[in-house]
């Protein structure tokens, strides 16, 4: 019974990979159509990338130069 329980615990908090490969295709094609809200769609990427605060900030400046 107790493995059960682990074993429901872990594979609920797994995600898909082929549904987060997705979302980060459809986030960067996105990012590099919509303009508008392209801030919103790299904060998405950053995300599912799992990017550090460091490595934000360092996207957000080299982005800042442009």
């Amino acid at each position: 019974m107790y493995k059960r329980l682990i074993d429901a615990q872990q594979t609920k908090n797994k995600v898909d990979p082929e549904v987060t490969l997705q979302f980060l295709k459809s986030a960067i094609y996105y990012f590099l159509t919509d303009k508008e809200n392209s801030q919103g769609h790299l904060n998405a990427i950053e995300s599912i990338l799992g990017f550090s605060d460091v490595e934000r900030s360092n996207i957000d400046k080299a982005r800042a130069y442009k």
